[in-house]
């Protein structure tokens, strides 16, 4: 296998940040916003990853810090902050492909059924649109114009 093949087999970008380390840019992927967060950016990621707004976040992981399960929301808030990338400024296209995916990630199911949707519906009107090409009435339409001009 050449390299060039070996390459294109890859769905994620890979790209250097400004510190020079790699990661993988995927907009399936759970990421930190910093520029939006209060102290990591991790609430502002797990908000932006579910589709839920940013506050109700924050009042949930502040509401669990008074549960009998507060040191694992401490150590698991600190360790996403540690470990997750930051989210790239160029991941998507534009708004659209940003909220294609964010229902994607809410409901892959349903998204991968209204794919399956369009599809037929792509199929269906190319399928008439060759039913029409080969149809005698696409050839006399085509004199008839012939004959305007």
């Amino acid at each position: 296998m050449t390299s060039s093949h070996h390459e294109h087999h890859h769905y994620h970008f890979h790209r250097k940040d400004k510190n020079n380390m790699n990661y993988r840019k995927s907009p399936t992927r759970l990421y930190k916003i910093p520029r939006e967060g209060k102290l990591m950016g991790v609430c502002a990621g797990v908000a932006d990853y579910t589709g839920v707004n940013l506050t109700a976040v924050r009042i949930l992981w502040v509401v669990g810090l008074f549960t009998p399960i507060n040191w694992i929301l401490l150590i698991g808030y600190f360790v996403l902050g540690m470990t997750l990338d930051p989210k790239p400024e160029d991941l998507y296209e534009d708004v659209r492909e940003e909220e294609f995916w964010r229902q994607a990630r809410k409901a892959p199911d349903y998204t991968a059924a209204d794919l399956r949707r369009r599809f037929r519906e792509l199929d269906r009107r190319t399928g008439d649109m060759e039913a029409y090409m080969t149809s005698k009435s696409f050839k006399l339409d085509r004199e008839l114009r012939a004959l305007e001009d």
